[in-house]
C-alpha cells in the first residue's frame, strides 16, 4: 500500500470519527505541502467507497434512492448543459432529468425550453423562500449577502432583470472568496485560485457528506465558472454573455442582464449552497421550516408576480 493510500484511509477514518480538517492534520502530522496529495487521494478513496456502497444497496429489494447509473446520467446531462452555462437545479426530480435528457438531444434549438424547465422550479416562490430561510440566512459566507439576494429576487419578480443581474453578479464572487478564508482586511485570493475553487474542493473537505451528489454539483459549477462566468475575455465570448468581467466593465454591446442569465445566477448560487452543506457535513435547516416560517414571504413574492400582470414601471420602461 502506497503512502498516499495509507494516509488517505487514515484521513477518512479521522473525518468519520468527527475530527475537523485542522485537527486531523495535526493528529496525522500532515503539513500544507503534503495536504494536496493526501486529501486528493482520500477524496478518491471515499468516492469509490460510497459508489460501491450505493451499488450494493441497489441490489437490495424495495430499497429507494438514486442509483449510481442515474447519478452518472445526471453528471453527463449537466456536462452538456454546462456548455450553455446551465445545470439541473438542486430541487431536480428524476422525471425532470428524464425530460431534460430528451430536450438536450436537440440543442441549441431547445435551449429556451430547458431554461424554462429548470427556471420555473428554481424561481418558484416557495422554493426561493425555503432557500433563503433554510440556507442563505443560516450558512456562513452566504448569510452576509441575504439582503442583496433578497433585492435581486424582488427585482426578478418585478421583471427588473437588469437590477436583478447586476445585484446578484458580485454575490457569487463575494461568497467564494469568503469561503476561501478571505477577510476584508486582507488581499483578495488570486484569480486562478478562485477559478480552481470547485475542482480543488477536496482540499477543503476530502470526505463530504453525500459525496456522489457533491461530485455532481462540483463538476457542474467548475465548468460553468471556468467556461463562462470567469472565462478570460481573451479566450472568446461566454455563452449568452454570462461573464463577470464583461458585465462589470460593459465590454461589448450584447445583452447580458437578461432573464435567462438571472436564472443562471440563481442556479449557480443554489448549487453552491448544496456543496457547502455537503462539505460542512451539517444539518440542512430547510427541513426544519414550517408553513409559519415561509407563508408570509411566499405571499409577498406571489403578490409581486401577479402585480406585474398589470402595467408596472418596469414593464413600461424596461421592455
Amino acid at each position: 500500500m502506497s503512502k498516499s493510500t495509507l494516509m488517505g484511509e487514515k484521513i477518512i477514518s479521522e473525518i468519520e470519527s468527527g475530527q475537523t480538517i485542522e485537527q486531523l492534520k495535526q493528529t496525522l502530522n500532515i503539513d500544507d505541502n503534503e495536504w494536496f496529495r493526501f486529501s486528493s487521494k482520500a477524496n478518491q478513496l471515499y468516492l469509490d467507497k460510497k459508489k460501491k456502497e450505493r451499488k450494493k444497496r441497489s441490489t437490495v429489494p424495495n430499497t429507494q434512492g438514486t442509483s449510481e447509473k442515474e447519478i452518472t446520467n445526471l453528471i453527463n446531462l449537466n456536462n452538456t448543459l454546462a456548455n450553455y452555462a446551465l445545470c439541473m437545479n438542486i430541487f431536480t426530480t428524476q422525471s425532470e432529468v428524464d425530460y431534460a435528457n430528451k430536450l438536450v438531444v436537440d440543442l441549441p434549438v431547445t435551449e429556451a425550453q430547458l431554461i424554462k424547465l429548470i427556471g420555473d422550479v428554481t424561481m418558484h416562490p416557495k422554493l426561493r423562500v425555503m432557500q433563503k430561510k433554510g440556507r442563505i440566512e443560516k450558512l456562513p459566507h452566504f448569510d452576509l449577502f441575504t439582503k442583496m439576494i433578497d433585492a435581486a429576487t424582488i427585482s426578478y419578480y418585478r421583471n427588473n432583470f437588469i437590477s436583478c443581474f447586476m445585484t446578484l453578479l458580485p454575490v457569487v464572487e463575494g461568497i467564494l472568496i469568503r469561503w476561501m478564508g478571505y477577510k476584508d482586511s486582507e488581499e483578495k485570493p488570486p484569480f486562478e485560485d478562485i477559478r480552481k475553487f470547485f475542482k480543488n474542493s477536496f482540499m477543503r473537505q476530502p470526505c463530504p457528506y453525500n459525496i456522489l451528489f457533491h461530485d455532481v454539483f462540483c463538476k457542474a459549477c467548475d465548468k460553468i465558472i471556468n467556461d463562462h462566468f470567469y472565462k478570460p475575455t481573451t479566450n472568446g465570448l461566454a455563452h449568452s454573455n454570462f461573464n463577470r468581467h464583461v458585465a462589470s466593465h460593459i465590454l461589448n454591446d450584447n445583452q447580458f442582464a437578461t432573464k435567462d442569465n438571472c436564472i443562471r445566477l440563481f442556479i449557480l448560487i443554489d448549487a453552491m449552497t448544496e456543496i457547502y452543506i455537503y462539505e460542512a457535513r451539517q444539518h440542512d435547516f430547510r427541513f426544519d421550516l414550517g408553513k409559519e416560517d415561509t407563508d408570509a414571504e411566499v405571499e409577498l413574492y406571489v403578490d409581486l408576480m401577479f402585480n406585474n400582470i398589470d402595467q408596472s414601471p418596469e414593464n413600461s420602461l424596461l421592455f
